[in-house]
């Protein structure tokens, strides 16, 4: 997925999360919810990072 069209669907999830979020009463939960997104969010974006060194080294090749 191009990463313009990741950050539109991540911020889309992230405020769908943030509406469920709103029912949820416990605190575990919720830290639990919101770390998993952060996870989430960091490996996509390690993902990019790894893409775009690759790209740079065989341009450079």
């Amino acid at each position: 997925m191009p990463r313009e069209n990741h950050y539109s669907v991540a911020k889309s999830y992230a405020e769908r999360a943030e509406q469920a979020l709103e029912e949820v009463t416990d605190p575990g939960v919720a830290a639990q919810t919101l770390a998993l997104l952060a996870l989430t969010h960091a490996v996509l974006e390690t993902g990019y990072d790894i893409t775009d060194v690759t790209s740079a080294i065989q341009q450079h090749e």
